[in-house]
């Protein structure tokens, strides 16, 4: 349940850029409570920011620099 909830949310995100976290509850049909746990825990596991009562989706910056040039380079 708590996963289907997770994934959710993070569809919620991704449609509306920044939630409330009385929307999310609202749509979800849980409390506020259930939600502001659920996305503290996303926010540990890095998927999503948490500020004053919203969420945003957190972005995945793409592996630049050396470290993505040694990726590239060609196996000795």
């Amino acid at each position: 349940m708590k996963r289907n909830r997770h994934q959710a949310i993070l569809r919620l995100v991704d449609q509306h850029e920044v939630v409330q976290v009385s929307e999310l509850a609202q749509w979800l049909e849980v409390s506020l409570e259930t939600i502001r746990r659920d996305l503290s825990e996303m926010q540990d596991q890095g998927l999503i920011l948490r500020r004053h009562g919203r969420a945003r989706r957190l972005i995945q910056q793409p592996v630049t620099g050396w470290m993505n040039s040694l990726q590239r380079a060609p196996q000795l």
